[in-house]
C-alpha cells in the first residue's frame, strides 16, 4: 500500500512513535509519502516569511525560500526513518527526485521509474518518500505524489482518518473524518481510496474501508 501522511498527523509529537510501533507490529513493506508540513512553515517563518499553502505546497517565490522548505522536508524524512528504525522497522528513505521516481510539470504529478521502489517494498521494507521533485528540486504536492505512486505500483492508496467511518460512499460525504479532505481527493484523483484510523494499520491487510475519490 501507499500511505499518505497528512501534515495534521505529523504535527502531533505522539504520532510518529505510534506509527512506528504499528508498522513494526504489521511487519510488511509499504510506501509512506509526506511533504514538509509544519517544518516547512516554521523554516519559512524563521526567515520572516509567513506563507500560505496551495494544493499542499508552501507558496514561495525565491530560491532561498525553496531551499529552506527542501531542507525542512529532508529533515522530516530523516526523522520518520529514524523513528521507524528505532522501533525495529526495516526502512529506506528517498525523495521523489531520486532515480526518476516522480516527474513534476505544469500538467501535474506523474510517477516515473517505480520498478526499484516496488522491488524494495516487495522485500518487506518500508520506503519513506519525501515529496520533492523537479529540477531544481522543489516541494510538490505530497497527496498527488502518493496517488501517482499507488496507481503506478497498482496497490491501494491509503489515507488516515481522525475517526472510524461507518458505511460506504465518497470522501466528500465523509469529509469531516479527514484533517484535509481536499488532499485526499487530490491523492485519489477520482479513483478509490482506502481509509481508516492509524490503529487499523496493525490489522492484517490494514484499513479496509474503501471510499470513492469524489
Amino acid at each position: 500500500m501507499v500511505l499518505y501522511l497528512d501534515p495534521y498527523f505529523l504535527g502531533d509529537p505522539l504520532f510518529l512513535p505510534g506509527l512506528a510501533r504499528d508498522l513494526a507490529a504489521r511487519g510488511e513493506g509499504m510506501v509512506l509519502v509526506h511533504g514538509s508540513g509544519e517544518r516547512g512553515e516554521r523554516a519559512l517563518e524563521s526567515m520572516g516569511i509567513f506563507p500560505t499553502a496551495t494544493a499542499g505546497v508552501w507558496a514561495v517565490d525565491s530560491d532561498d525560500a525553496r531551499s529552506a522548505v527542501e531542507r525542512a522536508t529532508r529533515e522530516l524524512n530523516r526523522q520518520i526513518a529514524a523513528e521507524l528504525n528505532e522501533a525495529g522497522v526495516a526502512c529506506i528513505r528517498a525523495t521523489g527526485a531520486d532515480r526518476g521516481l516522480i516527474r513534476a510539470s505544469d500538467e501535474g504529478i506523474e510517477a516515473g521509474n517505480v520498478g526499484w521502489l516496488g522491488t524494495t517494498v516487495g522485500h518487506g521494507v518500508v520506503a519513506v518518500i519525501a515529496a520533492l521533485a523537479g529540477a531544481p528540486v522543489r516541494e510538490v504536492d505530497a497527496a498527488a505524489v502518493a496517488g501517482a505512486l499507488a496507481r503506478a505500483l497498482d496497490v491501494p492508496l491509503v489515507a488516515l482518518t481522525t475517526r472510524s467511518i461507518s458505511g460506504e460512499g465518497s470522501v466528500s460525504a465523509h469529509a469531516a473524518a479527514f484533517p484535509d479532505a481536499a488532499a485526499v481527493l487530490r491523492a485519489a484523483s477520482g479513483e478509490s481510496v482506502t481509509v481508516g484510523p492509524r490503529a487499523a494499520l496493525r490489522v492484517a491487510g490494514g484499513p479496509s474501508r474503501v471510499l470513492t475519490g469524489t
